[in-house]
């Protein structure tokens, strides 16, 4: 018997339950329909007071959305749409000005590793300054300069004869300028330094220097400077292929400088063209040169004059007369002081081009530790004298 009462208990108990949970969904779906209705009075109505109806009430557009999941959803793709925009503008405006900043860099850092890519020295230019190329620049140096034929007479002979061996010659008939290859304005013999030249030097290294395919290809780089006074070397490969038409090779040798620690520094201070009517216009290709090597440059020592050619002559070596032993009397034991000109330093693949005039003294700096395995060629013209 009180089994049969609990068990009508419990199926009275479950029986509310259901009610309850039918009652539940049927409100949940009037409430649900109710906002419908709502959502679609507020559409017909508008969300601005000002467009309503006389008589009804609309709910501001903040109250409105509050209860519109839909409009939520919208407002919210919206703002994540505007969002990436503007990263994607924040972005495309970054990488430009990166872009700007590496052209920027990329400038400034030619312009230190190509020192001096093209200066004009002579009449008019009178700062004196030493420029030393090194192992770590990447040089791309056409430098035009006026032409010296003869340093003999004055102004050039008390400049020089203080620091000129007595061996030395200074002065050559016929004259540089007069030579059918000889640039066309004195204003523009030149001396050049460039760097990457290492597809001349493999063929060196292969052939050897008497090989006609580097001698052209030197002779045709140094004609582009001759037959196109004051314009730089333009190094489009087109040497490669090309024919010199007015020089031709006269001397060429490898050559390697061996340590000397006691040489004097300018002893061999010179001209080419000076020294043989053979070497018109010079050209140095440095080979593969030791880690541990330590001097071995090439200086080439400036003349200026100011005031547009009218005025003192000065000359980049000075000897220091006061500091000399009064057991000295040569002049290559004189010490002498480099204060206007080019140092080069040795580097593989480097090509030092310049006209042998006067205007072009050098001299090969000693070696003090290691050796510089060198290449040089000598040009002269196909034709001897301008017609």
């Amino acid at each position: 018997m009180v089994h049969k009462k609990q068990t009508k208990s419990c199926c009275i108990l479950l029986g509310n339950l259901n009610r309850y949970d039918v009652d539940q969904r049927e409100q949940r779906t009037e409430t649900s329909q109710s906002m419908q209705q709502t959502r679609r009075r507020r559409h017909h109505a508008g969300t601005t007071t000002s467009a309503s109806p006389v008589g009804k009430t609309v709910l501001p557009l903040s109250t409105a959305t509050r209860g519109d999941g839909g409009g939520n959803n919208r407002l919210g793709s919206s703002s994540s749409n505007s969002k990436k925009r503007r990263l994607l503008v924040f972005v495309t405006i970054l990488v430009i000005i990166l872009f700007i900043i590496a052209i920027a860099l990329s400038f400034l850092l030619r312009i230190d590793h190509h020192p001096q890519s093209l200066r004009t020295t002579g009449h008019g230019n009178t700062q004196q300054e030493v420029i030393r190329i090194s192992s770590t620049d990447n040089a791309d140096m056409t430098e035009f300069i006026s032409c010296i034929d003869d340093v003999s007479v004055e102004p050039y002979f008390s400049k020089i004869d203080p620091v000129l061996a007595e061996h030395r010659h200074k002065s050559r008939n016929p004259a540089h300028s007069e030579l059918s290859c000889s640039p066309p304005n004195k204003q523009h013999c030149f001396r050049c330094v460039y760097d990457g030249f290492d597809d001349l030097l493999e063929l060196a290294q292969q052939h050897g220097d008497g090989y006609s395919g580097i001698q052209n290809q030197i002779a045709v780089l140094i004609e582009s400077l001759i037959l196109k006074p004051g314009v730089p070397l333009q190094r489009d490969g087109n040497h490669r292929d090309a024919l010199p038409t007015i020089l031709q090779v006269s001397v060429h040798r490898q050559k390697t400088y061996q340590t000397e620690k006691t040489k004097p520094t300018f002893d061999q201070l010179h001209a080419d063209y000076l020294e043989s009517a053979s070497y018109v216009y010079t050209a140095i290709l440095y080979d593969d040169t030791p880690d541990n090597l330590l001097g071995g440059e090439t200086a080439l020592v400036n003349f200026r004059q100011d005031d547009n050619g009218q005025g003192d002559v000065t000359f980049g070596l000075t000897s220091s007369v006061d500091l000399l032993p009064p057991q000295q009397e040569s002049k290559s034991e004189q010490p002498i002081v480099f204060t206007d000109g080019l140092i080069v330093e040795p580097k593989s693949g480097r090509l030092v081009l310049f006209s042998s005039g006067a205007e072009n003294f050098h001299a090969p700096m000693a070696v003090r530790q290691g050796e510089r395995p060198t290449y040089h060629f000598w040009f002269k013209c196909k034709q001897v004298v301008k017609e």
